[in-house]
């Protein structure tokens, strides 16, 4: 009985140097890669209502202005404090000033201590900005910043039909896009060693809850039974992610509140988009379904290497074939 008293005091102090290191653990940066349409602004948001200590910040390839990977007019303050009118107490303008794509992990830091987070999910996408965070820790051999990577993917059909939908181009064109986008992604996860967790946009629209349970896991913090959307700050995203937040209305009215270039640019990036709009929980986009002609369809699968590339995200290629094309008679 003495020797459990002694004991005792000393696996308090044990314990207390463990929490005291766990809280002094710099945050996390996850870092989402993927193409346009492939859902990770929903999935962030998501996140961020959903799973305790996480916060998705959104497109800060645009709010520092990365060269050649970046908008020039958008993506520079709070899109979800914009739209509601009001002004963001995260994305300041001294933030913005202050911030540099030249220390993605440093700035991921700030953010983490202005939002009170434990892991903060970067919504740029683009490839080359995880290998020029990557790069920038390997430099300093004194930064322990935890780098984790979550892909989001929408099938390559559906990608190259919104991809035309919005860019004019041919859908081999697309194609192509999709399959050096995730081949850029797993080659440079699995050069530098990263975590990965895939998260394909369809099963997230077929059972969210499942998904989020899954990225919960991933990032090890707990997963809220309910959502609360006050938690939201985050810049960039396209404008149909708006519409489950605010209403479809509020969207519509702020959109027609834009000028000259801005709202026109909004109003083409939405024409597909509208009738799937609805207030509260999306829709998936069925758009893509019995679509494409047979042609079309080859055109997709002409682009060397997709169907590997597909599989190994976890798609069943036939499956996706038989859905995008137009049954005959």
């Amino acid at each position: 009985m003495e020797a459990e008293t002694q004991e005792a005091p000393a696996r308090r102090t044990n314990l207390r140097l463990r929490l005291s290191k766990r809280q002094d653990r710099p945050p996390a940066s996850v870092f989402v890669v993927g193409t346009l349409f492939s859902g990770s602004t929903l999935i962030g948001r998501d996140m961020t209502t959903r799973i305790k200590g996480a916060h998705y910040v959104g497109e800060l390839n645009n709010f520092t202005q990365f060269p050649k990977l970046s908008h020039p007019t958008s993506g520079r303050r709070c899109g979800p404090c914009s739209l509601l009118g009001k002004q963001c107490r995260h994305f300041t303008d001294a933030l913005r000033e202050r911030v540099s794509y030249d220390d993605i992990l440093g700035m991921h830091g700030q953010f983490a201590r202005s939002l009170g987070a434990s892991a903060i999910i970067d919504g740029s996408k683009y490839v080359a900005w995880l290998r020029h965070a990557v790069e920038q820790r390997g430099a300093d051999p004194a930064n322990r910043t935890p780098v984790a990577v979550i892909a989001t993917v929408r099938n390559p059909f559906a990608f190259a039909i919104s991809h035309r939908n919005r860019t004019g181009e041919p859908l081999w064109r697309g194609a192509e896009i999709w399959r050096d986008t995730y081949v850029d992604a797993l080659r440079t996860v699995n050069t530098f060693g990263l975590p990965l967790l895939t998260v394909r946009y369809e099963d997230y629209m077929a059972d969210p809850e499942r998904a989020l349970e899954r990225l919960s896991a991933f990032l090890h913090l707990p997963l809220d039974p309910e959502p609360d959307s006050t938690r939201l700050h985050d810049t960039g995203g396209n404008w149909s992610s708006f519409v489950p937040y605010v209403g479809k209305d509020q969207l519509a009215k702020f959109i027609e509140r834009l000028d000259g270039p801005g709202r026109e640019e909004a109003e083409k990036f939405v024409a597909h988009a509208r009738a799937y709009w609805q207030d509260g929980k999306p829709v998936e986009d069925t758009r893509w379904h019995r679509s494409l002609n047979v042609g079309e369809a080859n055109a997709i699968l002409s682009a060397p290497g997709l169907a590997d590339v597909a599989s190994l995200l976890g798609y069943n290629v036939a499956e996706i074939v038989h859905t995008a094309v137009r049954r005959r008679g």
